[in-house]
């Protein structure tokens, strides 16, 4: 019953939102985080319109071209946003496609998932654990399973027991599985990555990862310890700082008409650990975003990310500021 009122909160808050002219900043942006100018280069549009009275978060709506509804939610910054408190996604067919709780950005709390048939997929909750090691993208927080449910509705995991099938955005394929106990991942796990490239098997204890063994196509196994590792600069944030400190010129023209400003930039760490397709995803003045592609474009290898045991393609995106005040 608590998605339920998740949902009918935010059907609410989505007419009230509406129903108020308010100052609002309108963005055209990819799939892949790039503003882009006109609207029929993008893959969907982002408003963010000035907090209500009584509260310092932004009101955060999000559309897909055709109109309907993408996000609904609020964010304690403009751009990039950074969601907190409830917040709900659809698909373009208008069907709930998630309704989450966010703390500085990350999920914290219950999570709904939703088929593309609207019918329920699972129920999560990500909780403060500091005794488990973070998971990505979850700020550290420790993930329980308590249902989860096929196509059809029907249940294969009730109050954290069962099997659990993973599946890919497109729910149409497994991406592993495995049984939970007491909501947590238990025993052997199964699956596959890399489009199907590689195979891998996994244990937990207690929702804890012990050990995993991967194999390629060609029959290479690998052993890990570690299940993921985002990339990382070669001597970690204080090396890079040290990179940048170094090696980042503030543009003349620029400083001398006192402009400053944050570049997004965005890149992708290759399984060597060299960056390609590096780009301007929000810019501020061309000197400014000229001089950011420069310093990353002449960055070292990184360490690559980490998969399975495996080296994997990961997207980074990162800001580089320009201060006259540093």
């Amino acid at each position: 019953m608590k998605f339920k009122f998740y949902f009918a909160s935010f059907t609410a808050l989505f007419w009230v939102l509406n129903g108020f002219a308010q100052k609002q900043n309108v963005y055209f942006l990819k799939n892949d985080g790039r503003e882009v100018k006109l609207k029929d280069s993008a893959d969907f549009i982002r408003i963010v319109r000035e907090p209500d009275s009584g509260t310092v978060l932004y009101n955060v709506l999000e559309y897909y071209l055709n109109g309907n509804q993408k996000m609904i939610g609020k964010s304690s910054t403009i751009d990039p946003i950074t969601l907190e408190g409830t917040s709900a996604s659809f698909y373009p067919n208008k069907k709930r496609k998630q309704v989450a709780n966010y703390e500085k950005g990350y999920m914290l709390g219950v999570v709904y998932d939703y088929y593309q048939n609207g019918k329920l997929y699972r129920s999560l909750e990500y909780v403060d654990n500091k005794n488990r090691s973070p998971q990505p993208g979850s700020m550290g927080k420790e993930e329980i399973i308590h249902l989860v449910y096929d196509s059809t509705g029907v249940e294969t995991v009730k109050e954290g027991n069962g099997h659990y099938p993973i599946f890919g955005a497109d729910y149409q394929t497994i991406e592993e599985e495995g049984d939970v106990k007491n909501g947590k991942r238990n025993g052997v796990w199964k699956g596959t990555s890399n489009k199907g490239k590689i195979s891998f098997t996994e244990e937990y204890a207690d929702g804890k990862f012990i050990k995993g063994t991967s194999t390629d196509e060609s029959g290479s196994t690998k052993n890990y310890t570690i299940k993921e590792a985002l990339p990382t600069f070669k001597g970690g944030e204080k090396g890079f700082g040290n990179y940048l400190s170094n090696n980042l010129r503030y543009p003349p023209d620029s400083r001398e008409r006192g402009i400053q400003g944050r570049v997004l930039i965005g890149f992708v760490v290759e399984t060597d650990g060299s960056l390609t397709n590096i780009r301007i995803l929000k810019g501020v003045q061309p000197d400014l975003d000229a001089e950011a592609l420069r310093v990353i474009k002449q960055s070292p290898k990184w360490n690559p990310g980490t998969q399975h045991g495996v080296p994997v393609k990961v997207s980074y995106a990162m800001p580089l500021n320009f201060s006259l005040g540093n």
